[in-house]
């Protein structure tokens, strides 16, 4: 779980979510499979904030595929609570990895929170758009992930 060290920077991408009720089990708290539906949505904030969403990868010729995901829950997220996703870049080439987590913002009846439910981390790989894998991350796609070096 080494990739999974570190504090969100500032101005990571995020998104501001609410457990719907159909996303929770008998036990009335987010089955855990979600949890990667919620850092998709945050994933795609991400890709959007640095014009990397799915369109801007075709005109870009690339695409990019999952190979690898890894997640740690802390604590479980509860029907009506108020979560934060959080998504930053950490690398970019040969794969570009991304880290996530989840922050909870308040409970149902409206009790602020603050505590980290969950830390996430995706690893993607390049490819043409005829899914052929790059060995590679593309120059062009590096230059808006923005990484230092």
């Amino acid at each position: 779980m080494s990739g999974l060290r570190g504090a969100a920077p500032e101005g990571a991408a995020h998104v501001d979510l609410e457990v719907p009720f159909h996303d929770v089990d008998p036990l009335v708290v987010a089955w855990h499979g979600h949890y990667f539906k919620y850092f998709e949505l945050a994933r795609t904030a991400l890709q959007r904030r640095h014009r990397l969403d799915a369109p801007d990868l075709r005109e870009l010729g690339s695409a990019w595929y999952v190979m690898e995901s890894e997640v740690r829950h802390v604590q479980a997220l509860r029907y009506g609570e108020r979560f934060r996703v959080l998504s930053w870049f950490t690398e970019d080439d040969p794969r570009i990895t991304i880290a996530y987590e989840i922050r909870s913002l308040a409970l149902l009846d409206g009790t602020p929170t603050g505590h980290r439910v969950a830390r996430a981390r995706t690893t993607l790989v390049s490819t043409s758009p005829k899914g052929e894998l790059l060995f590679e991350t593309p120059p062009a796609v590096r230059e808006r992930i923005g990484l230092r070096r």
